[in-house]
């Protein structure tokens, strides 16, 4: 590659991270569906035609963002976790991460679990859904697995792995978003959003485990707060 088509694709692809912050603002300003490419040119500072050399539509630009976000969340996940741990310290060092991921990504996790999406089918590239579909597999599958491996050892009672974890999953994104909001503190009051956290993996430890299950170890102990 010559030194000129090296500048030509470091410009592009510079031009492409400006489009994709200036989307990922903009929705997260309006939404995703309130959201026109008019807007999003405006806020990248670039003629509407030069965002659909880059990007189809709206939509397309908003799964690139899910797939963006998903791999850094994926990636965190699999690093916060220790392939030897027991099942329920996995789980607690996935729920401490997820929720780190909630503190330092603000941007990423609101556009994957708290902002509304509609159907994208006819307005994206399938590929480009079907791979943000596979990645959000990938991320459970993660915590199903320590479920899956907690089965086989025999201290998490028989239970679906897959729709385990995404109840855990759901709960612990409910316990996340829901008192992070001011409108709510009237009636739950200012809980510790960590520690909220982690006893609610705590709780559904509890649900799940073997009758026979004995944990004579730290770091946490059932009869006592996580911290």
């Amino acid at each position: 590659m010559t030194i000129t088509a090296e500048r030509r694709l470091r410009e592009k692809q510079v031009r492409r991270r400006s489009i994709l912050d200036a989307a990922r603002d903009v929705f997260l300003d309006r939404g995703v569906s309130a959201t026109t490419m008019d807007e999003i040119a405006q806020r990248a500072q670039l003629a509407k035609g030069t965002l659909y050399q880059y990007f189809n539509s709206k939509e397309e630009l908003c799964l690139a963002l899910l797939v963006e976000a998903s791999q850094a969340l994926i990636d965190a996940l699999k690093a916060a976790l220790d392939p030897e741990a027991h099942p329920f310290d996995q789980m607690i060092q996935l729920a401490r991460e997820y929720h780190g991921f909630y503190l330092n990504r603000p941007d990423y996790f609101r556009l994957l679990f708290v902002l509304e999406h509609q159907p994208y089918r006819g307005h994206a590239a399938d590929e480009l859904q079907a791979r943000w579909t596979a990645m959000g597999r990938e991320g459970l599958e993660i915590l199903a697995s320590v479920i899956g491996r907690g089965i086989d050892q025999g201290v998490i009672r028989a239970l679906d792995p897959w729709t385990t974890a995404v109840s855990l999953w759901a709960a612990t994104t409910g316990v996340i978003v829901l008192p992070a909001q001011e409108i709510r503190w009237g009636f739950l009051g200012r809980l510790g959003h960590k520690e909220l956290v982690l006893s609610t993996v705590q709780n559904f430890w509890a649900g799940i485990k073997a009758e026979d299950e004995q944990r004579d170890r730290d770091p946490v102990e059932e009869n006592r707060p996580i911290t």
